[in-house]
C-alpha cells in the first residue's frame, strides 16, 4: 500500500510541476505534461508509454537496472529512493502501531488515517524541497486525513483553522506590503489548515512558534554555510511539518515547559 501510494504521490508531484513549467528537459525547456490523473505514465526522454511490468514499485526499477526499458536513459534515481523510504516509513509505522495496541485500542480508522497522513507529509516535505511547490491534490487528500484525528476535538480544531488562517493570511499581506514580495507561499498556509484542525488551536500556536524557530534555525545555518543569500526562496513547508510531528507527539510537553519558563 505504502509504495503504491508513494509511486502515485510521484508522478503527482512531478506533473504538478510540470503544469507549473518547473519541469526542464535538457535544452531548459519547460516540459509539457498531462495534469497526472490523464494518461498513463511516460518516459521523460522518449516518451514511450510506460508498460505495467515497469511500473511495479521498487521492483521494476531494478529489474531494468535505473533505465528506460525503450531508449535506455537513467531514470532518476529519486523515484526508487523515494518508495524505498515509504517502504522504511511503512516498517516504522507497524512498530508504532502494535506498540499503540500494546497499550490501548486505537480505532483502525484513526490508525489507518495516521499511516496516510504521515506518508502525504514525506511527500509534501519532498515537493517542497525539490520545487518549492506543495500540490494542492496532496493538501485536500490532508484535508479528509485530518476529519477522523481532529473530530473528537472539533470545537478546538475549527478554533485552531481560524488562528492559523489569520495570523499566515495577515503575515502574507503584511510582508507583501512592507517587503513588496511573499514571505510564505499559498501552498504553507493551506497546508497549515487541516493541520491545524488535528492539532486544536493551542497546540497550533506551539506549533507555529516551533516552525520559525526551526525554519530561523536552519537558515541561519545555511546562510552561514554560503548555501542560501539574504532574499533568497527557502521552502517552508518542511519547517511546518517537523514543527506539526514534534507538536503533535510532544506539544503538551513543550507548552508546559515554555509557561514554565515565562512563569
Amino acid at each position: 500500500m505504502a509504495l503504491v501510494l508513494a509511486s502515485f504521490f510521484n508522478v503527482v508531484i512531478y506533473r504538478t510541476a510540470a503544469e507549473c513549467e518547473l519541469v526542464k528537459d535538457k535544452k531548459g525547456r519547460a516540459v509539457k505534461l498531462p495534469a497526472f490523473w490523464r494518461g498513463r505514465s511516460v518516459c521523460d526522454h522518449c516518451q514511450k508509454e510506460i508498460q505495467a511490468i515497469d511500473n511495479i514499485p521498487l521492483i521494476s526499477y531494478l529489474m531494468l537496472g535505473g533505465k528506460c526499458r525503450h531508449c535506455g536513459t537513467k531514470i532518476p534515481s529519486r523515484y526508487f529512493s523515494t518508495e524505498l523510504l515509504a517502504l522504511f516509513y511503512a516498517s516504522f509505522f507497524a512498530l508504532f502501531s502494535y506498540q499503540q495496541l500494546m497499550f490501548g485500542s486505537p480505532h483502525p480508522l484513526v490508525l489507518a488515517a495516521q499511516f496516510v497522513l504521515g506518508l502525504i507529509l514525506i511527500f509534501i516535505v519532498l515537493a517542497d524541497y525539490w520545487y518549492l511547490i506543495i500540490p494542492d491534490f496532496l493538501t485536500i487528500l490532508l484535508v479528509f486525513v485530518a476529519l477522523p484525528l481532529g473530530l473528537a476535538n472539533w470545537q478546538s480544531g475549527l478554533i485552531g483553522v481560524a488562528v492559523a488562517a489569520a495570523f499566515f493570511i495577515g503575515l502574507y499581506w503584511l510582508a507583501a506590503a512592507i517587503f513588496k514580495k511573499e514571505a510564505f507561499g499559498i501552498g504553507d498556509i493551506k497546508l497549515m489548515l487541516p493541520l491545524a484542525f488535528i492539532l486544536g488551536w493551542q497546540q497550533t500556536l506551539v506549533s507555529i512558534f516551533l516552525s520559525f524557530i526551526i525554519g530561523g534555525f536552519f537558515a541561519t545555518i545555511l546562510l552561514l554555510l554560503g548555501k542560501k543569500k539574504l532574499g533568497q526562496t527557502l521552502p517552508f513547508g518542511p519547517f511546518l511539518v517537523l514543527a506539526f510531528t514534534l507538536t503533535y507527539f510532544w506539544g503538551n510537553e513543550f507548552l508546559a515547559w515554555y509557561i514554565g519558563l515565562i512563569l
